[in-house]
């Protein structure tokens, strides 16, 4: 019988760190807010789902989390922007209480608070809280790496 071992090496823009970054994340706002928050997948009217990184188990309180550290580049604030309307469409359909983007970082926070952006007034008005954690050495460090070599 043949076997056939194939080694997984990881690709540069490989998303394993920040993954485990939003762990931790959903982890420390878990603490903070006394609230258990854990990994969900909601099932949508259309037969799809939509997989939101924490969340209590009665769904009153929906988190997206994102790991990135310093400053935002490229697609990025983007991203941040279609994890609100996100959390803010999926917290309709399950009448949540509280929709949360948990950041890591103070120039992502800085850049979700800017008083003159539309995206700040956004999450405002549509009921979107920014609230920000403190990681450990350990997954910073990590997520620094692993930003360096995404972005050669």
């Amino acid at each position: 019988m043949l076997v056939i071992v194939t080694m997984y090496e990881a690709h540069p823009s490989d998303s394993l760190a920040q993954r485990d970054a939003e762990v931790v994340i959903i982890a420390a706002l878990s603490a903070k807010l006394g609230a258990r928050l854990g990994k969900v997948s909601i099932p949508t009217a259309n037969g799809g789902r939509v997989e939101v990184d924490g969340a209590t188990e009665d769904l009153s309180v929906l988190v997206e989390a994102y790991a990135h550290q310093g400053g935002l580049r490229g697609g990025q604030p983007k991203k941040l922007a279609t994890d609100a309307l996100k959390l803010t469409w999926i917290g309709r359909q399950v009448g949540a209480k509280r929709l949360i983007l948990a950041v890591a970082d103070e120039r992502v926070e800085a850049y979700l608070r800017r008083p003159t952006a539309w995206l700040t007034q956004a999450l405002i008005d549509l009921g979107v809280e920014v609230i920000s954690v403190d990681l450990d050495d350990a997954t910073s460090s990590a997520l620094l790496a692993a930003q360096t070599v995404q972005y050669r």
